[in-house]
C-alpha cells in the first residue's frame, strides 16, 4: 500500500468551495518521513531565504550561482500520522501546503514514470541525490532547476496571495521540466533554438494535463461539461484557474506558427501552437475511438472537425454528442481513458528520439510519428500529420525573441549548473564579503553560503 495525501485538483482560488481529494501515491506506507521527504525528494520552507535559486546578483551587481541545498533555518516540517500518511492534514492546517506540494510532485512522477517505463533519474544526480522542493511564499513565480523545485505565489491586485503550493497544475508543470532535462539533457547555449524554449513549456503543460486526467473527478467533470465534444471549453484544457475566469494558458487554442515567424515575446506564448496541436491529437484519437466503438458516427466526427476549424454552428454536433453520451456513458469514459494513455505514452516515448541541440517543433512532430509507427504501425499518422500541419508546425519557424532574455549571455535560472561558475566574472573581496555576511544573517547559522567563483 502507498501513502495517502489530500490534493486539490483545481486550486481553491476561483472557487472557495473547492475541496481536496484523497490520493494514494506509490511511496510504500511508512516510507515518507517528515517534510514530507523520501529517498528522491524533500520539502522545506526556509526562513529568510532572500533569493530563488539559479543566477542571482551580489550587492554590487556581480552575478553568482546560488544552488541547493539550503542549510539555514526552516519552518517545522509536515509530519506523517501513525500510519505514515499525510491525509489527516486539511487546508489551513500547519503543514498542509508542504504535504500538498510533495503529494502533487510524487503523484505526477508516478504517472509519468509509468508511461516512461522506468524511474526518473534526476539530471543533477552527480551533485545532489534528492530534489529540494522549496516553498518561497513571497516570490511571484515557480521554477524547476538543478536540484530544486521552488514554489512561490500569485499576488493579486486586491492584496490577496494565492500560494502555488495549492496549485496542482503549476507543480505538475514544473515536474514536466524535470523529465525533459533528465532524458534530453541541457542544450548547449549556442545550439538552443527559440522553439526549444516553447517545447519546454508545451511538454510541461501536457504533463500537467495528462496527470490531471488521472483524477476520476476530472474525467467525470470533462464529460459532464462536453458530453465528449472536447473542443468545447473544459477542465483539461484550462491550466491554473484564478478569480475572474482567468487561467495561465489554454490547451484548446487556435494559435498557429504564423503568429511567431517575425519573433515572439516569451516562451509561454510560443508554446501555444504546439500545446494546441497535441491537445487536438488527443481529442481526435478520442473521437476516433468513439467511432470505432460505434458510439458516434463518422459523419459526426467529421462535422465536429469542421466546426473546430472555422465552422459557425456547432448546435447539431453538440446535440449528437449529447445523445450518444447519454446512451453509453461508460463507453465514453473508457474511450477517453484510452486516448489519455495513448497520448501519455507517445509523449513519454518521443523524448528518447529528441535532441535538445537545434530542436524545433518539426522534430517533435517527426518523433511522435516515429513513436506511432513503432507502436501501431502508423494507426494515428493521419491525425498527427493533420494537426501539426494545421498549426504550421514543421513548415514555419519562430523568429528571434523580441527582447533579448539574457543580454549578458548567462545561463538561465533553470539551466545553470555548478560548472557554469567558470563563466562568471570574479567578485571583488569587498563584494564577496558583503554577500557572505548577508547570507549568514539570513541563514542564522552561517552555513548557507552561495556558490561563488574564485577563492574570495
Amino acid at each position: 500500500m502507498g501513502t495517502r495525501f489530500r490534493l486539490f485538483v483545481q486550486p481553491p482560488f476561483a472557487d472557495a468551495g473547492e475541496q481536496p481529494e484523497f490520493v494514494t501515491v506509490s511511496s510504500p506506507s511508512g516510507s515518507v518521513g517528515p517534510g514530507p521527504s523520501d529517498e528522491s525528494m524533500f520539502v522545506i520552507e526556509p526562513v529568510g531565504k532572500k533569493w530563488p535559486y539559479g543566477i542571482s546578483r551580489a550587492p554590487f551587481g556581480t552575478p553568482f550561482i546560488y544552488l541547493p541545498q539550503w542549510k539555514g533555518k526552516r519552518l517545522p516540517p509536515a509530519l506523517p500520522d501513525a500510519n505514515g500518511d499525510f491525509d489527516y492534514l486539511k487546508p489551513g492546517m500547519e503543514g498542509f501546503e508542504a504535504a500538498h506540494a510533495f503529494g502533487c510532485a510524487r503523484f505526477t512522477l508516478d504517472i509519468w514514470e509509468n508511461y516512461l517505463g522506468r524511474p526518473l533519474e534526476w539530471h543533477f544526480r552527480d551533485d545532489f541525490d534528492r530534489l529540494e522542493i522549496t516553498i518561497l511564499s513571497q516570490w511571484d513565480n515557480a521554477q524547476f532547476g538543478y536540484g530544486f523545485l521552488e514554489i512561490g505565489s500569485q499576488f493579486e491586485a486586491d492584496g490577496s496571495v494565492l500560494p502555488f503550493t495549492l496549485d496542482f497544475d503549476v507543480i505538475a508543470h514544473e515536474v514536466g521540466h524535470a523529465f525533459i532535462y533528465s532524458i534530453l539533457g541541457v542544450p548547449d547555449a549556442h545550439t538552443e533554438l527559440p522553439e526549444y524554449e516553447g517545447f519546454q513549456e508545451a511538454f510541461s503543460d501536457c504533463v500537467s494535463l495528462i496527470a490531471a486526467m488521472h483524477f476520476p473527478s476530472v474525467i467525470d467533470e470533462v464529460l459532464d461539461e462536453t458530453r465528449g465534444n472536447l473542443y468545447l471549453s473544459n477542465r483539461i484544457a484550462r491550466f491554473s484557474e484564478f478569480p475572474g475566469q482567468r487561467q495561465i494558458r489554454t490547451a484548446n487554442n487556435v494559435h498557429t506558427m504564423d503568429e511567431f515567424i517575425d519573433g515572439y515575446k516569451n516562451e509561454h506564448e510560443l508554446s501555444q501552437p504546439l500545446t494546441g496541436a497535441i491537445f487536438d491529437i488527443l481529442a481526435d484519437i478520442f473521437q476516433e475511438s468513439l467511432v470505432e466503438c460505434r458510439l458516434i458516427t463518422p459523419e459526426v466526427e467529421e462535422l465536429a472537425e469542421m466546426v473546430e476549424f472555422g465552422g459557425e454552428d456547432d448546435g447539431a454536433v453538440q446535440a449528437a454528442f449529447d445523445r450518444a453520451y447519454a446512451e453509453d456513458t461508460e463507453g465514453f469514459v473508457a474511450a477517453l481513458l484510452d486516448a489519455r494513455d495513448t497520448m501519455g505514452t507517445y509523449l513519454a516515448e518521443m523524448l528518447w528520439d529528441l535532441d535538445p541541440d537545434f530542436l524545433d517543433y518539426g522534430d517533435v512532430a517527426d518523433a511522435m510519428l516515429a513513436v506511432d509507427d513503432r507502436a501501431t504501425g502508423g494507426r494515428y499518422s493521419d491525425i498527427i500529420d493533420r494537426n501539426f500541419e494545421r498549426r504550421g508546425i514543421g513548415v514555419l519557424h519562430a523568429g528571434p525573441r523580441f527582447k533579448a532574455k539574457r543580454r549578458d549571455n548567462l545561463p538561465s535560472r533553470r539551466t545553470v549548473q555548478p560548472r557554469d561558475r567558470l563563466r562568471l566574472p570574479r567578485m571583488s573581496y569587498r563584494e564577496s564579503y558583503a554577500l557572505a555576511r548577508g547570507m549568514r544573517n539570513v541563514g542564522g547559522d552561517g552555513t548557507d553560503e552561495p556558490n561563488l567563483r574564485g577563492g574570495h
